[in-house]
Formats: structure tokens, sequence, C-alpha cells
């Protein structure tokens, strides 16, 4: 490996010489959407910071091939980390970027960490997948930098597969279904539902059937639904840094919005995403017992969190008497005004050397927070979105905001081809990370170094999110629903299957746990009955 990795950075000559020549996308530019389409095949791996970078990631190849994999991995911490401090920067070589945090698993691999090696692997799949879609496979191939994109993403499909088993052994609830796993009798939660139904009803009745399945829980368990028929946008005093016209905006993003409209409603515990293409199926089990589940490794401590946040929202939707000089440091210094620590668990430790960037989010207000206030499933590659719980507090008001953030301006995280979820993990695992490779000890699924935010409280695919075989079969990452699971999402069906394939792949599943007698007159749904 050592021999291969030096002949491709001793190219650092081809790349400046085609530094604005890169490989066109696999499908015609025209047939792109506008905002993604100003960035596909630019290329600024000749800059200076790069040239710099890849001097030093030449130092570390030497390090790595003289088997010195601890000053090695240091090393590679030290690079990324000024790296890391601008998105826009990061980006800009992302395969650069990738190819360090693909050498750091390797180095970890050597060190015997294994969970470390997979939590780098995946921040490396985030750089290289924007690479692979704004300048192709070829382009990342050909590269002086030393990553390969196909073996790169089987390295990080081994890892995660390791990693989902080192956690069942640690934590076996994982793999029973969320009624077998969660905690009965879980005291009442205000909860709101959230989703965003912006579909064609003469195309597919998914919009109807998400209704329909969402009413019929919420009314069950007493909870609240708000259903968006078209993508909302935040507004505040911040909304005029979203520069680019909203017509590039993906609607993956929309999901941020909403969240964040029914948190600054005020009226709810804790806040439920999601998506649309997705049905509860298992109406027995509850979202507290779910939510019980998550803290059960670091119970929340009495307390008000959505009357702080009602407090804070006020000041936020006024925004400044007078104009600041920096509209974002005045909202960086409202949320540290608010910001408080959590309750403390002792099986978790803040990371002693994260770095910090007060405008990215990288404060205290995510190190130190250890009670669970975002609960989201992993899939086999990352972070899943699709399902997600956030509890009502000023430390999912600050997270949420700062994912929207990163959309401000000319932004490449806002066409990133996983859109939402690369900032969640930027923010969720990045500075965790780089701390880590100081910390000279691998990573656990209980504690005390987790490699991630310690207020993300990761439950398994099957507790939250399986996919029908239709979709898990292709999507070899994604978990397959099995009969008396909680939730079935059918994320990833359009990609593989027609869309009348998929229109009656979410009436078969729909009709499972709903009465076809007592909806067969239903308006919307009798043409496709």
């Amino acid at each position: 490996m050592g021999g291969r990795v030096w002949r491709r950075l001793a190219a650092l000559g081809v790349l400046c010489a085609r530094c604005t020549v890169a490989q066109g996308p696999p499908v015609p530019e025209t047939q792109l959407p506008a905002g993604l389409r100003q960035w596909i095949g630019l290329d600024f791996c000749g800059q200076e910071r790069w040239i710099a970078f890849h001097g030093g990631l030449a130092e570390v190849v030497k390090e790595f091939n003289n088997r010195d994999f601890e000053p090695a991995l240091l090393r590679l911490a030290e690079l990324l980390v000024p790296v890391a401090q601008s998105t826009e920067a990061a980006f800009s070589c992302a395969t650069a970027v990738a190819s360090a945090l693909a050498l750091a698993a390797q180095c970890c691999d050597q060190l015997q960490r294994p969970v470390l090696a997979a939590r780098f692997r995946q921040l490396s799949a985030i750089f290289g997948s924007y690479d692979y879609q704004m300048k192709g496979e070829d382009y990342i191939n050909d590269s002086p930098w030393p990553i390969n994109w196909k073996q790169n993403m089987e390295g990080i499909l081994r890892s995660m597969a390791f990693l989902k088993q080192h956690e069942v052994q640690a934590e076996p609830w994982r793999s029973l279904p969320a009624r077998a796993a969660a905690t009965r009798g879980a005291a009442k939660r205000r909860v709101a539902i959230v989703t965003v139904c912006d579909y064609d009803p003469t195309v597919t009745p998914l919009a109807r059937l998400s209704k329909l399945n969402r009413d019929a829980y919420a009314k069950m368990h007493g909870y609240d639904v708000v259903m968006y028929e078209k993508a909302p946008l935040f507004a505040d005093p911040l909304a005029e840094l979203l520069t680019e016209p909203l017509a590039h905006r993906p609607p993956a993003w929309s999901k941020v919005d909403a969240l964040l409209e029914t948190l600054a409603q005020g009226r709810h515990d804790w806040v439920m995403w999601l998506d649309c293409d997705s049905f509860f199926m298992d109406p027995e089990v509850r979202l507290e017992e779910v939510i019980a589940l998550a803290e059960s490794r670091c119970p929340a401590a009495p307390g008000d969190d959505a009357a702080r946040l009602r407090d804070l929202v006020a000041k936020w939707q006024t925004g400044p008497e007078k104009e600041p000089e920096s509209l974002l440091d005045w909202y960086d210094n409202l949320l540290e005004s608010y910001a408080v620590e959590g309750a403390g668990c002792d099986a978790f430790e803040p990371p002693a050397t994260a770095p910090s960037n007060r405008t990215l989010g990288w404060s205290e207000w995510l190190f130190r927070e250890t009670r669970p206030q975002l609960v989201a499933s992993e899939d086999g590659l990352m972070l899943n979105t699709g399902v997600m719980l956030a509890r009502a507090s000023i430390w999912s008001w600050a997270f949420f905001q700062k994912v929207r953030w990163m959309t401000f301006g000319r932004s490449p995280v806002t066409q990133h081809p996983w859109w939402e979820q690369t900032a969640m993990v930027y923010l969720l695992q990045f500075p965790f990370v780089l701390a880590e490779a100081r910390g000279g000890r691998d990573l656990a699924a209980s504690g005390p170094a987790l490699g991630f935010a310690a207020a993300w409280a990761p439950v398994a695919q099957k507790t939250i999110n399986g996919y029908p075989p239709l979709v898990s079969s292709a999507l070899l990452t994604h978990s397959t629903f099995e009969h008396g699971d909680f939730i079935v999402s059918f994320s990833g069906c359009k990609i593989y299957s027609s869309q009348e394939v998929c229109n009656q792949l979410f009436l078969n599943y729909f009709f499972q746990v709903h009465s076809l007698e007592e909806l067969a007159r239903d308006p919307a749904l009798q043409p496709w009955l």
C-alpha cells in the first residue's frame, strides 16, 4: 500500500497542471438541478493551502510506511483541524480531505482501534461522495491523493458491519423489535410528529396514506401532527443570509426548517421528524417508550426545557435592536447566554482537545451536553435522518440552527448529495473524531468516549426505521423491515423501482395496519384501490 500511496502523492505537478479541468458528471449537465450545476467540475486543489496539505500528507505517508502509526495519526489530525474549520475550504478539495481521513482510519486499524477507524471512514465518505457527485469516480481514482473510490467505500461498509456487530454485543436490545426493546410505562410527553409531503396526488397516493397513518397513530396516543404540503422556509432575521435562489435549495433541507418551525411554537416536549415515505406499523409502541430507551443511558434532569426555549425564541425572532457588526456573532452571543451544561453522566467524557469554532457550532454547548437531545439511528453507512426525535430544548434549537447556518451564502454543503445529513455529521462527529485521534484509545458504544456528541442517542435501525426487502436488498447499508417492527421507511424505492411498483408497495404496507373496508370510500384513495 505504501508504494502506491507514494506514487500518487508524487504526482502533484499533474494535479496543478489540470487544476481547472475535472471529470464531467455521469448525466448531461443540462439535466441537473440549477443549484447543483454551478458546482459541477469545480476544482480548487491547486490552491496554496492544498499544496501545503499535500506536503504534510506526504510526511504522514512516510510515517505510515515506517509503521509509526501513532505519530502518523496525530499528524493527520493536525493537518485536518485547520481545514475543517470552514466547510467551504474543506469541500474545495474534498478528495484530499477524504484521503487524509481514510489514511487516519488505516492508522486506527493498525493501532487496534476499529471503532475509531469506522468513524474516520464515515467522515471520509462524506467528502468522497461530494467529489464523486461533482467530478466523477475517475477524477478521484486518477488524482494524486491516496484514495480509490470503490476501495474506500468497501472499507467503510466493512468497518460499519463490524461496528453494528459491536453495538449489538454491547447492547443486545438493538436486535429486538421496538416493542420488545422499549421501556413500558414511560411518562406521558407532549409530542409533535412533523412531516413534509409535497407529492402530486395524481402520481402517487403517498401523501394521503402518510396523513391517514400519522393521524390514526397520533389520535391513539394524544400526539399532534404537523404536516406540510409544501416545503416550509423558516423565517427569522438570519433568513437574509440565504442568498441563493430558493429554487436552488434541495427539498431535503425542508426538514430542518419544519423542525425549527415546530420547536419555535414551544408547545411540545419532543418533536419527531418522520419522512413522508415512512409509516407507523406497530401502533402499540409509544414514542415515550422509544425516548425512555434512549434516555436509559443518561436520564434527563427534571426541568422545563420548553419554557426556556420559548424565551430564547422570542428574543431570536425579535433580533438585535440595532444592526450589529456581525449578525451571526450577535446570535451566537444569544445562544451562549442560554446554553447550560447537562445534568451530567459519569459514563461520558467531553472531548478534552476538540477543535473549536463558534460559528460552525463546535462549542461548549455541543461538547458538554450529555443528556439525550437527539434520537436517531445509523444505517450501514452513517447517521440516518429519515426518522428523528428532538427534545424541545436550547440544545436542539442551537443544533438545527447550526445545521441551517451551513447553507448560508454560496455553500457547498447545500448541494452535497447527502444534504442535511452531511451538516449534521459535520457537527455531531467531526470535532469529536478529531479529538479522539489524540486520545490513545478506541471508542465504545457505552462510553466514556463515543466519537460523537453524547447528546445524540443512537438507536438501532430496527427500532425506528427498517426498509422493505425491495429496498434493503438493493441498499445493502439498510436494515430489512420485519413483521412486528415499529416503522417502515421506503426511502430509495424510486431509485431501484418504478413509480407504479413503489405505489403498490406503499398500499401493501399501509393496509397491513389500516382497514381497507373503512377507507374504500376515501375520495383521495379511490383511484388507487
